[in-house]
């Protein structure tokens, strides 16, 4: 004799009387803990620059991301797929980072479609404490697809989704815009047909002008209210910013940068990018960039012999524009 449960239905007193568990984040009314997040933006307005950011942030106990609380910190993988090492070196130096541990770890090259979605899933198998994905972009990780419709873009992103739920991770989907129609929604400028956002969980779509650092988030998803959200790109750097962040010179001081102006301190007030590296550790290269960044904010300044950094003489903390 057949019953509700032959049809895998549930009743409304049985669903009210149960107890679901609270939808939790990894970055609060931004990433959820778990489902698939397609993040799109125009191409060179700054979006791998923000994604690295956030998985940087994520992966090294950063208290926030633009203004959103970071409520749990976790190991990262970033498929990085038009990007090659050395660019995400000279990235994370850009952004003043000098990792000390392999929380985030990165691909440059990696399978596509099906067999894509499947390494995936045989990785996250080996690594379980992976809670964080980024697939950077989509058009790469979808090479060698012949058909496009709404009905097999929608069948391509729900296998992505799939392994988000199964696994209970998240999973973050880089895309790009096309011209916007003038009277057109402003999601439906996403690349692709519309199922794109319609097998998503959440939707962030990151806008610019071209040389303008003001930028506005959109943001639509099944766990929070929909927002719209302006945020400031700090050339200087390559990060993203709250719009209610104030940044200032003093706010840039990372405890890396903060371990060579102490190098510094100990050698004099100047020292070569070599003696700095002796004591803090890395390669005289890698502290030689970040010297170059932190001379933009006034903390280091040429030294008086040759290939030498020094202190500046006085500690100015006036806001940078």
């Amino acid at each position: 004799m057949s019953n509700e449960e032959d049809f895998k239905t549930k009743g409304a007193k049985t669903i009210m009387d149960t107890n679901y568990p609270k939808t939790n984040f990894i970055i609060e009314n931004l990433i959820p803990s778990c489902g698939l997040v397609l993040f799109a933006g125009a191409p060179k307005i700054g979006k791998s620059w923000f994604v690295l950011q956030l998985l940087i942030n994520v992966c090294y106990k950063k208290e926030n991301f633009i203004g959103h609380k970071i409520l749990s910190a976790c190991k990262c993988l970033y498929l990085a797929l038009e990007d090659s090492e050395k660019r995400i070196q000279d990235r994370i130096l850009k952004q003043g980072i000098l990792p000390d541990n392999d929380k985030l770890s990165f691909a440059c090259e990696w399978s596509t479609n099906e067999k894509g979605v499947n390494k995936l899933r045989r990785y996250l198998k080996l690594y379980p404490e992976t809670k964080l994905i980024c697939i950077d972009t989509k058009g790469k990780f979808s090479e060698g697809r012949t058909e496009e419709s709404f009905q097999s873009d929608y069948t391509w992103m729900s296998e992505l989704k799939k392994l988000a739920d199964e696994l209970q991770v998240a999973i973050i989907l880089v895309t790009h815009l096309r011209k916007k129609k003038p009277d057109e929604d402003p999601y439906e400028a996403i690349s692709g047909s519309s199922a794109n956002m319609a097998a998503a969980d959440t939707t962030i779509m990151l806008k610019k002008a071209r040389n303008q650092n003001k930028g506005t988030l959109f943001l639509t998803s099944r766990d929070f209210q929909e927002k719209e959200e302006d945020i400031f790109f700090e050339y200087a750097t390559c990060t993203w910013n709250a719009a209610n962040e104030s940044i200032k010179k003093q706010d840039n001081l990372t405890p890396e940068r903060l371990k060579i102006l102490d190098a510094i301190e100990e050698e004099g007030g100047e020292a070569s990018p070599s003696q700095i590296a002796e004591k803090i550790g890395g390669t005289a290269k890698n502290i030689s960039n970040m010297l170059t960044t932190m001379r933009t904010y006034g903390f280091v300044t040429i030294g008086t012999k040759r290939g030498y950094w020094a202190l500046p003489d006085n500690d100015d903390e006036e806001e940078i524009i």
